[in-house]
């Protein structure tokens, strides 16, 4: 009896490592299949509302409304590329004549007016300054630039790779909404069908929730920044907008980094068209859209969006932001909040005879 249960736990370690050494092996399509199932998320309200249409009695099929879907998906993404690559290539050019010298000139008094704490931190001000334009150097350099560019670009093949499979596997996903529920039913015991059939409908409702909001938070932000930059007159301000949209997706630290190379290349923007611009009060006065956006994000999108999507309160998803953080990086805090969500559906299902999951998951 003790050898068969060695053998079997021995198996069933053996079956555990081989699994993971085959899902280690293809994550590339596990990153896919996630990929395709965020977007599945955010298309399950359109294809409700196309569920809708009816001409002279007849409902769009499954498919058509699929591929309808991810067209739309596809236009939006091209027309948003087709708008910012000109973008990136003038602001590319601006770099390339952009003056390092003339800018360590400039910050100089701004640096000779903190001489007295440097002074008494024993900081060297000529090591600094020598530090500091050689950073500023490597920042605009345009050998950087033509290095990210080329490293684009032979990537390409690899990320048009990417796009179908994402494309291909969200079309099934959203063809045939029950396809994984079905196949997780397939190997679930049937004392544990219901659990997981609730769990999984759940799961979706929430996950859509979040995501749509998500989206929609990027957008608000992406537009507030855009317009007010528009409105000082700054160039590019589409770009800025968008890359201060994709790095608020990064929780807390997200919209610092924006913020900072959104204004970095703003400031490099007006330099070029006004050599004599006051850097501080341009600084200054470019740093109100993105103080406005985070105002308003920080006030009324993530409430809306931790409390009434997740059901959870803005202090429990900051720590197991930070949690996620100090486990995984960037990438922990990114699918933290979904992840703690799918686990407190299933902790509710499963372990609801628990204190602490009945305070977890009342809201539920």
């Amino acid at each position: 009896m003790l050898k068969n249960k060695n053998v079997r736990l021995f198996l069933g370690i053996l079956g555990v490592l081989v699994l993971g050494y085959i899902l280690w092996n293809v994550r590339t399509i596990i990153y896919y299949f996630f990929a395709a199932a965020v977007i599945a998320f955010v298309a399950r309200p359109l294809m409700r509302l196309l569920g809708r249409v009816k001409i002279k009695g007849w409902v769009l099929p499954n498919w058509l409304k699929s591929a309808l879907v991810l067209v739309t998906f596809v236009v939006i993404i091209f027309s948003l590329f087709s708008m910012v690559i000109p973008t990136i290539a003038e602001q590319a050019h601006i770099i390339s004549k952009i003056d390092t010298k003339n800018i360590v000139d400039r910050i100089q008094p701004q640096i000779e007016s903190i001489s007295s704490w440097m002074q008494q931190a024993n900081i060297d001000q000529d090591e600094l300054q020598n530090i500091l334009q050689k950073e500023v150097s490597s920042i605009f350099s345009m050998g950087d630039v033509g290095k990210y560019v080329s490293g684009f670009l032979s990537g390409i093949t690899d990320s048009l790779i990417a796009a179908f499979s994402i494309l291909f596997i969200c079309f099934f996903l959203l063809k045939d909404g029950r396809i994984v529920d079905n196949v997780v039913a397939s190997i679930t015991p049937d004392k544990y069908l219901d659990k997981i059939r609730t769990i999984f409908n759940e799961t979706k409702d929430l996950l859509t929730r979040y995501f749509v909001g998500v989206v929609i938070q990027i957008t608000i932000v992406m537009v507030v920044i855009t317009v007010g930059l528009t409105i000082l007159g700054v160039k590019n301000a589409l770009l800025i907008g968008v890359i201060a949209g994709i790095f608020n997706i990064i929780p807390y630290i997200g919209p610092l980094l924006g913020a900072l190379i959104g204004i970095s290349l703003a400031a490099t923007g007006q330099l070029e068209a006004h050599p004599d611009l006051s850097m501080t009060s341009f600084v200054l006065s470019a740093m109100i859209p993105f103080a406005v956006a985070q105002a308003l994000d920080n006030f009324a999108l993530q409430p809306i969006i931790f409390s009434k999507s997740v059901k959870a309160h803005p202090l429990e998803i900051f720590l197991v932001i930070l949690a996620a953080g100090s486990l995984a990086g960037v990438v922990g805090m990114i699918v933290a909040v979904p992840a703690y969500s799918f686990l407190r559906i299933v902790a509710k299902e499963f372990f609801n005879g628990y204190k602490v999951v009945q305070g977890l998951t009342k809201d539920l």
